[in-house]
This record gives C-alpha cells, sequence and structure tokens, in this order.
C-alpha cells in the first residue's frame, strides 16, 4: 500500500488556551465581573476544576508552531524550515471539483486541465456550499487540489486525520496514502476511517497533492480536522506519544473496573461498586475502538471490520449512561429520580439496538440523539451532585469535580466531531478523571470506614476484657456464695440446736412433769414462757431468712423490724429514719437494698467498732430510692475485716445486679457511709407522702 497508515493521535489545537486562561482569569478575580464576591462552595469546585482542564489542554494543545493559510490552492512554505520539530497544520482554500472523483492522469501536461467548481476551506465541509443557486447536502464525492511551495529540499510527512469516509491522496502523482475506496454511490464505496502519515518527496520544488473524498453515509463530506505538516521524525514521535497516552488511558480505565467489580465480589451490597466497574469496561471498549485514541485496538489486530469497530464502540459508549447513571442513583438514591432512570435506560436499550443492526447512514442520523442526551444527561447530574455536595455526601465533591471535567470534555468532542470548533478528542482524558475522582471518593469511603472498623474493635475490645474480668467476679463471687451459703445453713443450724431445739427440749420436759399428779408448782409458766421463747426464735429465725414484708402481696421490705433486731442483738443505737412517696413502698428493688442494708448493718455491728449507726431509706421521686447507713465506727482502713472481705463485694454484686449505684465512703468525721441510689420506676405513681423517724438500741 502506497505511504504508510499509522492509528495516530487527533491533531492538538492551541487556540483553546484563551478562553481557559480567560476562565481562571474571571474565577480569580471575580469581584471584578460580579457585584457580590463568588460563594466559597464555588471557588471550592471551580478553581481545581479549571486549573485541571488548564493543565489538559496544555499538554494537549500547542502544535502549531508557524501558521500559514493556503490561498486560491496554493500553500506556501518557503520560509519555514522543517529540519526541527515544526509542524504546521495545512489550512485554507483548496481548489474543489465536486461530483468528481478526478485522478492526477485528469491533470497530465498536454491535457485540458478540469475546471474546478471552486474554492473550500479545509479542514471543512461541502455540506452547505453554495453550488448554482442549491445548497450542498452532506453526502456525496469530491476531489480536492492544493500545491505545496516548499522553496528548498527537505523530507516532509504529512498525517492526515480521520476523514470520512474513504479517500485516496496523491503527491506529485504517487498514491502516497489511502483509507478505504471512494467510490460515486453506496455500493461501490468500501468505506473505512483510520489515520495514516504519508511521506511526501520536497525537493525544492511544489507539491501536488490531489485528494479524493468520498461520503456516502457520514452526515458531513470533507475534512473534519486539521492535516499536519512536518518532518517524519517529529510525526512518529508524536504518533508515539498518542499511542502512549491511549494505552495509559483504556489501561488504567481497565484496572479500575476490575478493581470494582472485585470490591462487590467482597461486598455484595455496595451494587455501585458493580455499575461503575462495568462502566469502565465499557468505556475500555469505547476508547480503544474509537477515532478518540485512532482505534489503538489495530495496532494488535487489522483483521476486526472498521464498520465493526464503529458500531462496537459506539454500542459501548450508549450502554455506558444507564450504568454510569445507576451508579450515582445507588450513591444517593434520594436525589436522582426514578424517571430519568427509565429515560437513561431505554436510550441505552434503543440506540444500540438501532447502531448494531441498521445501516449506518441511520447510525450516524441517530447518533444525533445520543449526542444530545450527552448533553442533557450531564447537565442533570451536575445539578444533582452540586446539591449531594451542598448536603454534605460522602465523595460528593470529588464525584462533581470529575463530572465537570467529564462534561467539558464530552462538549469538546461533541463540538469538534460536529466541525463547531478545531480541537483535539478529549473524552478519554476526562473520563481518567472522573474515574480518578471516584477513586478518591471511594479511597476516602474505605479510609473513613476502616477508622470507623479500628474504634468499634477497640472498643469490642475493652467490652470484651470488662465483660471477662466480669464473668471471673461473677464466678469467684458464686463460689463465694455458695461458701457463705453452707456457712449460713451451719449457723442456723447451729441457732436451731442451741436454742430453739433447747426450748423446745425443756418444753417436751415440763409437759411430760404436768402429767405427774401432782403437777409442779409453778410448771404451767414455766412451759408457758418457754413456747413463747421458743416461738420468738423460730420467728427471728425466719425473718432473717426471707422476711414476710418480702411477699409481693405485703409491700416494702421492714428496715425497722431489722434495725430494732440489729439493734436489739448488738446493744448499739440505732437511728432509722424512713421518708417515702408512697404510703406503702412497693418498689421492686426494696429487696436487694434491704440486703445490703443487712449487709452494712452487719459490718458495722462486727468490724467499726461503732456506737451510734444512722439508717435512712428515703424516696427522692424522680431521683429514685436511696438507702444509707452511716456509723462513728473507726472506718473501713482501721476496721478488722472479716475472712474472705466478701461483705463489700456481695454488696457491689447485688447493686450491679438491679443498676443501683453504690457508694462505701469513710466519713470525714470519722465511721464510714454506704449509699446505695436504685431506681423507681413507679415514682410517677407516688401519693401520700410517709415520713417516720424511730430511735432502737441505747438511745431509747
Amino acid at each position: 500500500m502506497a505511504g504508510q497508515r499509522l492509528r495516530t493521535g487527533a491533531s492538538w489545537q492551541s487556540g483553546i488556551l484563551l478562553p481557559a486562561y480567560s476562565v481562571l482569569h474571571a474565577s480569580t478575580h471575580s469581584q471584578r465581573i460580579f457585584p457580590h464576591p463568588m460563594p466559597n462552595v464555588l471557588k471550592r469546585i471551580l478553581r481545581p476544576t479549571v486549573v485541571a482542564l488548564l493543565s489538559v489542554w496544555t499538554v494537549c494543545s500547542g502544535y502549531a508552531d508557524a501558521q500559514v493559510m493556503a490561498s486560491k490552492g496554493i500553500l506556501d512554505l518557503s520560509q519555514i524550515d522543517f529540519s526541527g520539530t515544526h509542524i504546521v497544520p495545512v489550512q485554507g482554500e483548496w481548489e474543489f471539483y465536486w461530483d468528481r472523483l478526478l485522478t492526477p492522469g485528469d491533470f497530465a501536461p498536454g491535457k485540458a486541465p478540469p475546471v474546478p467548481t471552486g474554492l473550500l476551506t479545509l479542514p471543512g465541509s461541502w455540506k452547505g456550499y453554495r453550488l448554482h443557486d442549491q445548497t450542498l447536502g452532506g453526502l456525496g464525492q469530491a476531489t480536492f487540489r492544493l500545491r505545496l511551495m516548499t522553496g528548498k529540499s527537505q523530507d516532509l510527512a504529512l498525517r492526515l486525520d480521520d476523514i470520512p469516509l474513504a479517500y485516496r491522496l496523491w503527491a506529485n502523482g504517487k498514491l502516497v496514502a489511502q483509507s478505504g475506496v471512494p467510490g460515486i454511490s453506496p455500493e461501490t464505496e468500501q468505506p473505512r476511517r483510520s489515520v495514516a502519515i504519508a511521506n511526501l518527496e520536497a525537493s525544492g520544488q511544489p507539491v501536488e497533492l490531489l485528494l479524493q473524498i468520498s461520503n456516502h453515509s457520514f452526515r458531513k463530506g470533507g475534512v473534519p480536522g486539521a492535516m499536519l505538516l512536518a518532518s517524519p521524525t517529529t510525526l512518529q514521535a508524536s504518533q508515539i506519544r498518542t499511542w502512549g497516552a491511549a494505552l495509559f488511558f483504556a489501561g488504567s480505565l481497565l484496572l479500575m473496573g476490575c478493581h470494582h467489580i472485585i470490591l462487590y465480589f467482597w461486598r455484595r451490597k455496595e451494587i455501585s461498586t458493580l455499575y461503575f466497574g462495568i462502566y469502565c469496561l465499557l468505556l475500555v471498549g469505547y476508547t480503544c475502538c474509537s477515532n478518540t485514541t485512532d482505534w489503538v485496538i489495530t495496532l494488535f489486530t487489522d483483521n476486526i471490520s472498521p464498520i465493526s469497530l464503529e458500531r462496537f464502540s459506539m454500542s459501548c459508549y450508549l450502554v455506558s449512561g444507564c450504568c454510569l447513571y445507576r451508579f450515582f442513583k445507588n450513591l444517593y438514591p434520594s436525589e436522582f429520580s426514578n424517571f430519568m432512570l427509565i429515560i437513561s435506560d431505554m436510550r441505552s436499550l434503543i440506540l444500540p439496538i438501532i447502531v448494531i443492526f441498521f445501516p449506518m447512514y441511520i447510525v450516524y442520523k441517530a447518533i444525533i440523539l445520543g449526542f444530545v442526551a450527552t448533553i442533557i444527561f450531564p447537565i442533570y447530574y451536575l445539578s444533582k451532585l452540586f446539591i449531594c455536595f451542598n448536603k454534605r455526601y460522602n465523595g460528593a465533591v470529588f464525584l462533581l469535580i470529575g463530572a465537570i471535567l467529564l462534561f467539558a470534555t464530552s462538549v469538546n468532542d461533541i463540538l469538534s466531531h460536529s466541525g463547531v470548533i478545531q480541537s483535539p478528542y478529549m473524552i478519554t482524558v476526562g473520563l481518567l478523571v472522573f474515574v480518578l475522582c471516584q477513586a478518591i471518593a471511594l479511597g476516602q469511603n474505605v479510609s473513613k470506614a476502616f477508622l470507623n472498623a479500628e474504634r468499634l474493635s477497640g472498643e469490642l475490645g475493652r467490652q470484651k476484657t470488662a465483660l471477662q474480668e466480669e464473668i471471673v467476679e461473677r464466678s469467684r463471687l458464686e463460689r463465694e456464695v455458695v461458701n457463705i451459703s453452707e456457712e449460713e445453713r451451719r449457723r442456723i443450724s447451729h441457732e436451731l440446736h442451741d436454742g430453739l431445739c433447747q426450748k423446745l427440749a425443756s418444753a417436751r420436759l415440763w409437759c411430760s412433769a404436768l402429767l405427774q399428779k401432782p403437777p409442779p408448782e409453778a410448771a404451767g409458766d414455766t412451759l408457758t414462757h418457754l413456747l413463747r421463747d421458743a416461738a420468738d426464735d423460730a420467728y427471728r429465725i425466719s425473718r432473717g431468712l426471707w422476711p414476710v414484708e418480702h411477699d409481693p402481696s405485703v409491700p416494702g421490705p421492714s428496715l425497722d423490724e431489722l434495725v430494732s433486731s440489729v439493734a436489739r442483738t448488738s446493744g448499739i443505737a440505732i437511728a432509722f429514719r424512713q421518708s417515702l412517696q408512697c404510703a406503702k413502698c412497693i418498689n421492686p428493688n426494696a429487696t436487694p437494698l434491704y440486703r445490703i442494708a443487712q449487709e452494712a448493718l452487719a459490718n458495722a455491728v462486727k468490724h467499726a467498732k461503732a456506737s451510734r449507726i444512722e439508717v435512712c431509706l428515703c424516696c427522692e421521686g424522680d431521683a429514685g430510692l436511696v438507702m444509707t447507713v452511716c456509723d462513728d465506727g473507726v472506718g473501713r482502713r482501721a476496721a478488722k475485716r472479716s475472712n474472705g472481705g466478701l461483705g463489700l463485694a456481695i454488696m457491689a454484686h447485688r447493686a450491679q445486679i438491679i443498676g443501683a449505684a453504690l457508694r462505701i465512703d469513710d466519713a470525714s468525721g470519722g465511721g464510714t457511709h454506704v449509699q446505695c441510689t436504685a431506681a423507681c420506676p413507679l415514682a410517677d405513681t407516688a401519693a401520700f407522702p410517709t415520713t417516720q423517724a424511730k430511735n432502737h438500741g441505747n438511745a431509747n
């Protein structure tokens, strides 16, 4: 094949730098334009977005080292030295031969040269050209002719961008580049969209370029992008950079897509990662098989039909729209509507069917609807993401910045593809930045998840340690309770044996004496006293085991009787004061409080060497039921502890069971102060407050 056909990058235009700098200047000096300062929210989004766009356009632009324009079919390059890295766009007026596919033989010496239809500026399209009071459409065929005045001998190469749909290029009568086979009808045309580099022999004489173009399917016929003229080395270096960037973009999208799909299989509840992973993979298919990367897939295989590549790339692009919407919908379900979801799904279903099964001239017309949706949906995305950003949703700021860049590059490509502006295809850059922004948002969420996991793990560890300590303590207390239970049984056995049983045995003997004739004097009175004492002992023992007042049918434990019994047996003066909200206390926590008071009194009697004890039971309504035991003894530190020292532990255990607050302190003037506060669930129903104060023991 004549010439060297390469899949190369699109041409870059430096002219779009001016609007970018203008926007940045306007955002920096907003007070000169707007009557009020720009909100901080807009500044936080606009500045990094503009800087990113400016950086991308700066990298991708700047090829136009020299600007020359062809005039009347002649381009003067005699003042340009191509020995360096100069790249010159071939633009200006070409001789235009409408509806004719001419060859170099038609311009051979000795023959009458064909009469041109007129002059047509390239890059441009013949659509809209006025010919004999008629306007040409986008379909048809034509020939273009241009003479290059090089002025000296130098190595040159011409890069031809994506020219729909078939073309041939001759230089001084030699075929140097071809893509497809131009024809005068859809049947004779063999379309193929590609990019080629043609080597030109410039010996100092004029170089005559003859370009055949036919287009019987695409919307516009002509040359949409500028052809670039430079040394072969310069263009080859440009191709390598373009290929590297294209493969970098595709590889990055492929990795991100696989990464998100793997994340979905690890956590299936996060279906948004699945949609985004599929979205990235579809974009890989689009970028590798479309003209945005100059069909980089053909670097690895030439066996794929160009039409198949075109259909596949457009289908991937259209289907990716519904995946992107569903991604946003799953991230922020309350902001993105179900109606727009249906519209997105319908677009991604109907248009790909047209692209796959219908003729290409219908496809190119239908794809305009896709372009319209490409404008509408990003605007909708931006508005919703801005709302999410204002509501401070996680990752919304990064997604908003990425969406702005993606929208800007999409509009750029649409306008460039339509011939409205001369600009490089930048959709791959916008897609990569958008994916990276989403990755940053995902990283932010993952980081927060790890921090929360670490915090919860620490809390769980502390709770586990506390629970283990509590289990150990409860096990120890259970063992001690068993020991105390055995000790209590032994004590009760001794009390029954030494007290009640002895009295009953004496009563039996006196009963036998009553049977004698005559009975001894005072036998009846003695027997009566013995039986009364035996009954008192039995009553005292039973009250110590379970006071009758603890029965649910009888309200409130009798602390008064407990205090009276302890005072009587110990000989210590004990004052008892009671202030209740109810006439009869029916607090379900009264029994544990009774046992705590019993243990506190026992400690005060046995260890504190107290001469006076005060017991108080007060109901403070919402504050709960408060029981206090105070003594004037030697205090906790100086008191002799019993074997095992379980009194305080058992009191704390009983308080913990009912959720009560137990405090045991040394009084400032000596002695010990025990206070236990338990909640009173019946405080709201309290009525008829009662107050009682008694002194027992020696104080009486």
